[in-house]
């Protein structure tokens, strides 16, 4: 078991971290699991993407592979809002772009545990179970190929859009969209499937001042209303989470770049919106949307994520869909072979007792 700092991303091989800037908060970093170690009775295969509210880990619970999300320090209480969130959602119809949620504890019900805990190293740790996908986050991605082809691109920011209209239907809002959170797989066309791993505050909106804590989301993808407490949040504040996806695509880069840089620098520079054009001139009307939609006022973007959406899905041909390879019934199969060996046996028999 290691130690990471959610801030600085510094890792320790031992439980003891120590930091050179004299203002993280390297006493309240949390546990990173390793390949073969245990979460309680899960035994971890691999972390697949780390944030500052949650890790998320691919693992094994028996022969089933999961998809395990433990809580950072600070953030309990968000991931058993989300782990509700998730559930209602799923009770409405299970979205396309968001994960199956599992039972946090097998023998038990999903409607009484949505979520667990179990206790590491004298603290409790909350985490939900989801149904294993094939995947990477989008984040590692962008490091590889930081500008995919522009379709790839919209395709993923609408599906992710769609999820979040199906979350604010619910009347939630997300408030933390980032590129961490979002797990593509790409189908054996090359076409990407994005999944929402995380349903960011879950939340109403109107006491996120009050509860909103620094960690739930990066300063670079977190709309100015939220990072100066001023504002009222609204569904133009998702708008804004989504336009940071697409901008990045499309530009090859953050809006506001947030890597070793310290958290006042970026707040300073989103407050400011102090953000490049995207620079592709060889695209029409999509890098505007983007731009409209990390416009620093939200009267400036999108009222609403359905404008967004319907702004951006003109401009692109349909996803198409895909095609689910057909499930093979093996119990009818084995009732078929059972019949025709039964046959067999009858005929071989009478024709043995046939009389010459």
């Amino acid at each position: 078991m290691k130690r990471i700092c959610q801030k600085c991303n510094v890792i320790s091989q031992d439980l003891n971290l120590w930091c050179q800037d004299k203002e993280c908060p390297a006493e309240n970093a949390t546990e990173i699991f390793d390949n073969g170690e245990w979460f309680g009775p899960i035994e971890i295969v691999q972390p697949i993407a780390i944030n500052r509210s949650a890790i998320i880990y691919q693992a094994r619970r028996g022969e089933e592979k999961i998809l395990l999300k433990v809580a950072n320090v600070g953030c309990e209480q968000k991931l058993r809002s989300e782990a509700k969130a998730f559930l209602e959602l799923a009770q409405l119809g299970q979205h396309p772009c968001l994960p199956v949620l599992l039972p946090a504890h097998p023998d038990s019900k999903i409607e009484l545990h949505p979520y667990g805990w179990t206790v590491i190293n004298d603290r409790i740790k909350y985490y939900m179970v989801f149904e294993f996908t094939e995947g990477a986050v989008l984040d590692n991605l962008l490091l590889k190929i930081p500008q995919p082809w522009y379709q790839h691109a919209v395709w993923i920011v609408l599906n992710i859009t769609d999820a979040i209209l199906y979350l604010h239907k619910a009347n939630k809002l997300h408030l933390c969209v980032k590129p961490d959170i979002v797990l593509v797989r790409y189908d054996k066309k090359g076409y990407p499937r994005p999944l929402l791993l995380d349903l960011g505050v879950s939340d109403p909106g109107p006491n996120i001042p009050e509860t909103w804590d620094e960690n739930y989301n990066l300063p670079a993808y977190t709309a100015p209303e939220v990072l100066s407490a001023r504002g009222p949040v609204s569904t133009a504040t998702d708008v804004y989470g989504l336009g940071m996806l697409l901008y990045e695509m499309l530009a090859g880069r953050p809006a506001y770049e947030h890597r070793m840089k310290k958290d006042q620098f970026v707040t300073n520079n989103a407050l400011q919106g102090n953000f490049e054009p995207t620079g592709r001139i060889d695209l029409k009307d999509i890098p505007a949307i983007a731009e409209k939609a990390i416009h620093p006022d939200p009267a400036g973007r999108f009222s609403n994520v359905a404008g967004f959406f319907t702004a951006l899905d003109k401009l692109v041909p349909p996803l198409p869909a895909e095609k689910k390879p057909r499930k093979v019934n093996w119990r009818l199969i084995f009732i078929i072979l059972g019949t025709l060996l039964a046959i067999s046996l009858v005929i071989v028999l009478a024709i043995t007792l046939v009389p010459i």
